[in-house]
Order: structure tokens, then sequence, then C-alpha cells
């Protein structure tokens, strides 16, 4: 059932201004359609994930907001996950936002950063402790505005499955576990999500914690929504009606039989079509790039041109008919990475001179660059 935000905010003597203006459950699209979604499956943050995220937020220099509130009270101390924030994402401007009081997510000063912000990440932990602070809540309808003006909200584990519409795993904590049953993928009372990617639910850690599985049920008993179970480490990235997958494997449910599965897998670098619930067709890419290129080695600095890639990598056919691989050191000028499987398809385009399709860090459409060998 649709909540009533701005009623349940008018309870408490705040209604969101920015929120009514911003139209985002008005979007022509299935996906944000000004603003992006960057979906982490847990674990340690990769660069490309990190530095997509900041481009697409508009840089270093663009407000961000972090909220660990999935974390249990004792892990949060905010001057540290403020500097780690600054550190880690290379950023000048963070707000550490939490609170476990519904009345304080409610009020015009809570959420004050959220309104400037262009960026939001939310922290890993247990999703049920997300989903009570600020389900329904002005914070919730703020991080849907920042979507609406063309931020990015992006989160890992946690942080990831609060995105879905149908919240997975969200068992809440008991005086005898207080962390809540993760095991448990229904759990009544506690199956909302902040919807910020329409009918879906987000599973993550699936291959490190054997769970490619585990969202059969959940689409089972809910065949509307589509299951998106995300690897740890990898991410999707969404806009509009479409995502992209970064840096690892994603598995999806879609109530269908796959070669006697229950799901089937994308990999990195695929594009997956919200609206038609299919994978783009990439046969044309593989008859116009017969090759392959895989980094192994990379820096990235910014140029007047654009951003530029140093490294080494493979380059190989790419119907494996040579058995080895050749080595080369690239310089290249579109943000590469090296960590999460990327094949960037290739051809040759002249003397020690390749044309790759790859995506800069600040867009989900893929271009034509060319890199140097």
């Amino acid at each position: 059932m649709k909540r009533l935000g701005a009623l349940i905010l008018s309870c408490f003597g705040f209604v969101s201004l920015s929120f009514a203006n911003a139209g985002y459950d008005h979007s022509p699209t299935i996906g944000p359609s000004k603003g992006w979604l960057v979906i982490e499956g847990g674990g340690a943050l990769t660069n490309e994930v990190k530095e997509r995220f900041v481009a697409l937020a508009g840089g270093s220099d663009a407000n961000f907001v972090v909220i660990p509130t999935a974390q249990g009270d004792s892990e949060i101390e905010l001057d540290k996950i403020r500097q780690s924030f600054l550190n880690g994402f290379r950023v000048k401007h963070v707000v550490v936002l939490h609170t476990r009081d519904r009345a304080r997510a409610n009020s015009e000063g809570f959420v004050e950063p959220l309104r400037r912000a262009s960026g939001v990440w939310i922290g890993g932990g247990r999703q049920w402790r997300l989903a009570d602070a600020y389900l329904g809540t002005a914070v919730e309808l703020e991080i849907k505005a920042v979507l609406a003006r063309g931020g990015v909200v992006g989160g890992g584990s946690a942080g990831a499955t609060i995105q879905g519409s149908f919240l997975v795993r969200g068992a809440p904590g008991t005086r005898g576990n207080p962390d809540g049953d993760n095991r448990i993928m229904m759990s009544p009372g506690h199956e909302t999500g902040f919807g910020l990617l329409p009918s879906s639910a987000i599973d993550q850690h699936i291959d490190a914690r054997g769970r490619e599985n585990d969202l059969h049920s959940v689409i089972s008993a809910h065949p509307e929504l589509l299951g998106i179970g995300i690897d740890q480490c990898a991410a999707i990235v969404v806009h509009g009606d479409s995502f992209f997958v970064v840096g690892g494997q994603v598995a999806i449910h879609d109530g269908k039989k796959h070669n006697g599965a229950n799901h089937y897998f994308l990999s990195s670098m695929q594009t997956f079509n919200l609206r038609m619930r299919s994978v783009d067709t990439v046969n044309e890419v593989q008859s116009r790039y017969p090759l392959t290129l895989a980094v192994t080695a990379a820096t990235r600095h910014p140029t007047p041109l654009g951003n530029k890639t140093v490294g080494s990598a493979l380059l190989e056919l790419r119907n494996h008919s040579e058995q080895t691989p050749t080595e080369i050191n690239v310089e290249c000028d579109v943000s590469l990475y090296s960590v999460g499987k990327n094949l960037y398809p290739a051809r040759k385009a002249g003397p020690r001179q390749l044309k790759i399709l790859a995506r800069e860090v600040d867009t989900d459409q893929e271009a034509e660059f060319t890199c140097k060998y």
C-alpha cells in the first residue's frame, strides 16, 4: 500500500516541500529518470564503485551524506565514520546522519544536510534498523528528493537491500539476538524497503555466503518482483530503465527457469533492461570488436581532455583461438579498472593503437575510446 508520506510528516508538524516538488514517484522510467543508484553487494568497496559514485554526485567538491544507521550502537563512531569516508572516497564535504528516533528523523534540522546533498551513501549492517528508523519519515522522502534532482544514492550490504521495494532478510533484533536473524528471507512487518528501485527485492554477499538461490522463495511468493542478487564487491549502477554491472556477477531471479536453474548471471559490464526484464544483446558488439582487453594494473588521473588510464593489460581474441593472451602496456583515454573481471571489447585501429568500448565514470552510456600500446 502506498504510504501517504506528506500526511505522516504533517502529524509531526513538518512537510517535505522539496520532495513534494521533486516528482520522484512520477518518474516515467522504472529507475530514477534524473538520478542514479549505486547498489553494491557488500564487502570491501572497489575503486570503480567509489569513483563512479563520486563522479555521479558531481565530483569531490559535492556535498555528501553518510547514513550508518544499519550498524549496531557499539559500532557507530560518527567522527571515525566521517573521516573514513573523506579518505576512502577522496571527497571534501561529508555529513554523517544517524538517529533511531523517528521524531528526530522527521525534524527540519536533521534532514537539512540531505537537502544540500547530491550524494548519499547508506552503509552496511542490518537493514531492519534502517527501516525502523527512517521508513515513512522525512529522511526517506529527502533521499528520494536527492534522486529527483539528479543526485546519486549508493549503499552496500544492508544499504543495498534497503533500496529495493521488498525488504529481504529483515527479521528484527530480539533480546536474545539483538542483530536479528538475517537467514529469514521474508519477515512479516519488515518486508518494505525504500523502493528506490520499484518492484525489486535485492540481496547481497551472494557469492561469499552461498546465497545465489535464496531469492527464489521471495520471487515465488511475489512473482511481480524482480530478484537481484549481487556478489560481494560487485555492484549495479541504475539509471532510467536499465542498469549495468560493475566488478563481478549479479544473479537475476525473474520467476522463470534458465537451463533448469531458478536464476541466471550477468557479468561485469553487461546491461539489463528493467522494462523488458532482459539482457541487452551483444551480438553487434562481438562482431565489431573481435578482441578483449583485460586490465591487470592501472592508475587513473584527470587531464584537460578527460580521464586517462596508464597500466598493463592482456589482449586476446574473443574466440580464444590464440591460447596465450598478449601482455601489453596501455595508455587509454578513459577510466579503466583491473578489479572485477572487466573485459573491454576492443579492435585494432592502426599501429600500436586500439579502439575499445567502455563507460566513463559519470555516465551509463558506452562509447568508443582510444588506447595506445
